[in-house]
C-alpha cells in the first residue's frame, strides 16, 4: 500500500481554501477533504514498516505548531502539473518534517530526497485541461491570498489509491504530539 504522513487542515480552513480555488481557472480541483501538507511520502509500506513507523511516532513529543497558509505557487517548470497554496515557512514544520525523513528511514522507507516545499495541493494540472498563460496570471493576480493562523497539534498516517478520477486518500492513524493528546484519545 501506498502511505504518507501529512498535517490535517480545520474545517475554517479548508473552507477559506475552497474559496480560493473557486477562483482559479482550473478543472481538476481537488476535494477538500483531500486538503492536507503532506510531510513525507513514504511510497510503498510493508506491514513491519508501518509497525515500527507506528511505534516511533507513537513516542513523539512535540509542541503544537502554530501555521499560515499564504500565497499560490505551481510545480512543473516547462508546463505546470500542480497549482497549490504555499504553507508560510516556519522552521518549527521544517525540523518536524526532517525528523519524519529520519524516523521513517530507521523503520526501511526511502523517502523521496525532494527539497520539502510545504503546500496544500488545490488541483492537479493536465495538458490540454487549462490554458497555462491565464493560470500564470491567476497565481500572480491572487499572490496576496492567505489564511487566518491555525494550530496542528496531531500527525496522520494516510494510504493513498490511485483512481482514474484522481487519488483517494484514507486515513489509517493519528499521531497527537503529546501524551495529553493520546490520553484524550482514548
Amino acid at each position: 500500500m501506498r502511505v504518507f504522513l501529512a498535517l490535517d487542515l480545520p474545517a475554517a480552513i479548508r473552507s477559506q481554501l475552497v474559496l480560493q480555488q473557486f477562483l482559479l481557472p482550473v478543472k481538476r480541483k481537488q476535494p477538500p477533504e483531500n486538503f492536507h501538507i503532506t510531510l513525507v511520502f513514504l511510497g510503498e509500506a510493508q506491514p513491519a514498516q508501518l509497525e515500527e513507523l507506528d511505534l516511533a511516532l507513537s513516542r513523539l513529543q512535540l509542541a503544537p505548531l502554530t501555521l499560515r497558509i499564504a500565497g499560490l505557487g505551481l510545480f512543473g517548470k516547462v508546463k505546470a502539473h500542480n497549482l497549490h497554496a504555499l504553507v508560510t515557512p516556519a522552521p518549527e514544520l521544517t525540523a518536524l518534517q526532517e525528523k519524519l525523513v529520519r524516523l521513517a528511514r530507521a523503520a526501511g522507507f526511502a523517502p523521496e530526497a525532494r527539497r520539502f516545499v510545504p503546500h496544500v495541493t488545490l488541483a492537479y494540472l493536465s495538458p490540454g485541461q487549462f490554458n497555462q498563460t491565464e493560470l500564470e496570471a491567476a497565481v500572480v493576480r491572487d499572490a496576496g491570498f492567505q489564511t487566518d493562523s491555525f494550530e496542528v497539534s496531531e500527525l496522520s498516517l494516510y494510504r493513498s489509491h490511485l483512481r482514474a478520477d484522481g487519488a483517494q486518500h484514507d486515513l489509517l492513524e493519528r499521531y497527537p504530539f503529546s501524551a495529553k493528546g493520546r490520553a484524550l484519545k482514548l
